[in-house]
């Protein structure tokens, strides 16, 4: 839902923010004003003030603060909109959206449709004949009717293409089938990509299936035992969590837990855990850590306990601490995972497993202690390097002394000794950036649209670094849309964040990546340094895609190794003015 700028700024002034803040915020009165501890960080002095007569509120330490609407949408940890719909309601303010473009409307609301009936067609599958041994597998499993009926679980049934025709009678496009991977096609014809499966459907934010998972009950070894939906409009594997319809139970409860498979989670809900989502068969990525940050910052992880769980429980523990989360790590005894631990043991040992969970940190100094002879010198060190990515996901200063302070302890090391490896030389680089950095398999395709969210924030954080990009092969729509009003209004822009919103119409996935723009400008362009830095690596990142684009066209050789030599300088360069001196070179060898 958008909303008019007019009545976003009559709901924001009709906003008391000492009351909003002061919902979540206990506030003491400071002359005019108000103070109290920042909940955005760990704060021990009262840092955290609010305005009455500006109807702002402020951070002096983190910089977090805002109108009402923005505390409260960075305090939820949702969306400006959800926040202007939260509060317009729970303070009486009447306030009217506007629709979004309606055809893209449209084109979502077909294929949610067409996933709405192929939902139906699999939930009364089951319960028929041909049903039958999916039901007697869950019944294997423990998961009896009614948990199939609540967790709304089908069966693919094992034909060549009844799906298929079940969609194409209800008047469904095969285009649009096919586009949502619930069929393929072959020599022989159409055919359902999900066959013999129980199914797993998987829920958008909305509450809306956009997705599937297939657990098969072939005996053959060379069939997949899982299969997923893959990426389609609706859906991106990568960006969403099965389990996520109870969201609102994880919100009430603060904290979730992150199990590996489909089974952990239905297991976990059988059993009173109903916290309980899985990554969809894949590493957890960034995107679904900052999709589970908007319910809750706490999470236990409940992987496999063998060599890949614990693989994927360090990779999960990084990504998430560098989010933000308070994290505990499960550790099972005597079972593999969650579900087999559960049906073995029951509820009351897994909840003494969950109770006795140890902290992200403990976690990994045992993980690494399993690889190294601590009391071996070289050896020691090398296990002190293994945290310098778990130090360089840690944002404050307060963390960082507490975690030194531990392992200081635990390793019998000076702690300013620790402090020189793990923090003062160990320059943290950030986690989106490193994606698209300089790479020899670098691919325009997968990683522009990363890039070009880069280099808008930091065009919002200063918009005179626009002129270092203006040229560049943008081809995102927002991209095209902020480059193009910018190239309009030049001097006379004053707040980009804020006309950008009013000025310019965007449609929901664009307003969606305008917000991740705008909190990358707030939170990885904090200080002029590092904004110098990611200054050059984004230019250099822009730079390598026109070497390599040039250095396609090999028909004229003497220009094919003029740019190849304009490669290795850049790889030399020493910093950005140098960069820039070499561009220029570049600049005058493919302009003759």
């Amino acid at each position: 839902m958008k909303y008019k700028t007019e009545d976003i700024d009559m709901l924001i002034e009709s906003l008391r923010i000492e009351e909003v803040v002061g919902e979540f915020v206990e506030l003491k009165k400071s002359g005019s004003s108000y103070k109290g501890l920042c909940p955005f960080h760990p704060d021990t002095t009262p840092s955290f003030m609010v305005n009455p007569s500006k109807n702002i509120c402020k951070c002096f330490v983190c910089g977090a603060g805002g109108n009402p609407v923005t505390f409260y949408s960075k305090y939820k940890k949702i969306s400006f909109s959800e926040a202007v719909e939260e509060l317009s309601k729970k303070y009486s303010i009447p306030i009217k959206g506007i629709r979004e473009d309606s055809r893209e409307n449209e084109n979502l609301e077909k294929y949610y449709k067409i996933m709405e009936d192929a939902h139906t067609f699999f939930q009364e599958s089951i319960f028929t004949n041909s049903g039958r041994e999916a039901l007697e597998y869950l019944a294997g499993r423990k998961i009896n009717p009614k948990i199939i009926k609540e967790n709304r679980l089908g069966f693919a049934p094992n034909r060549w293409s009844e799906l298929n025709d079940y969609l194409i009678n209800k008047g469904h496009s095969l285009n649009d089938i096919i586009a949502l991977g619930l069929v393929k096609e072959s020599e022989k014809g159409q055919y359902d990509a999900f066959r013999n499966r129980i199914i797993f459907p998987i829920y958008s934010t909305s509450g809306k299936v956009i997705a599937f998972g297939g657990r098969t009950l072939e005996k053959d070894k060379e069939i997949p035992k899982y299969i997923n939906s893959p990426d389609t409009p609706i859906f991106k594997k990568g960006r969403n969590l099965y389990g996520l319809e109870r969201s609102s139970i994880i919100k009430k409860k603060n904290y979730a837990m992150l199990m590996e498979g489909y089974m952990d989670v239905l297991s976990g809900y059988l059993y009173g855990f109903d916290v309980a989502l899985a990554p969809l068969g894949t590493a957890l990525t960034e995107d679904q850590g900052k999709l589970l940050k908007r319910y809750t910052s706490n999470v236990i992880l409940a992987f496999d306990s063998d060599a890949p769980g614990q693989s994927a429980t360090e990779r999960a523990g990084l990504i998430l601490k560098s989010l933000g989360f308070n994290i505990r790590v499960l550790v099972l005894e005597g079972a593999k995972d969650p579900d087999e631990f559960l049906k073995a043991y029951g509820k009351e040992e897994f909840l003494k497993s969950v109770k006795s969970s140890v902290e992200i940190f403990d976690f990994l100094f045992k993980y690494y202690s399993r690889e190294y002879d601590l009391s071996n010198l070289m050896s020691k060190q090398n296990f002190i390097n293994r945290f310098k990515e778990f130090f360089q996901c840690i944002e404050t200063d307060l963390e960082k002394s507490l975690y030194l302070d531990k392992l200081s302890k635990q390793l019998d090391i000076e702690k300013d000794i620790l402090k020189e490896t793990l923090i003062d030389k160990n320059k943290k680089r950030t986690r989106k950036f490193e994606e698209v950095k300089e790479s020899n398999n670098f691919i325009r395709e997968a990683a522009a649209p990363l890039l070009e969210e880069l280099t808008l924030a930091l065009i919002v954080k200063d918009k005179n670094y626009f002129q270092y990009f203006k040229n560049k092969d943008i081809r995102g729509s927002l991209t095209k849309k902020v480059f193009s009003y910018i190239m309009q209004n030049g001097e006379n822009i004053r707040d980009l964040i804020k006309e950008i919103k009013d000025e310019i119409e965007l449609t929901k996935s664009e307003t969606e990546e305008w917000e991740i723009v705008v909190c990358l400008a707030i939170n990885d362009f904090s200080d002029e340094e590092k904004t110098q830095r990611l200054l050059e690596e984004i230019f250099v990142s822009w730079f390598r895609i026109e070497i390599k684009e040039q250095m396609k066209n090999r028909e004229n050789l003497s220009r094919f190794m003029k740019i190849k030599s304009i490669e290795m300088q850049l790889s030399r360069a020493g910093n950005f003015s140098k960069v820039l001196d070499i561009y220029k070179e570049y600049e005058e060898i493919i302009n003759l």
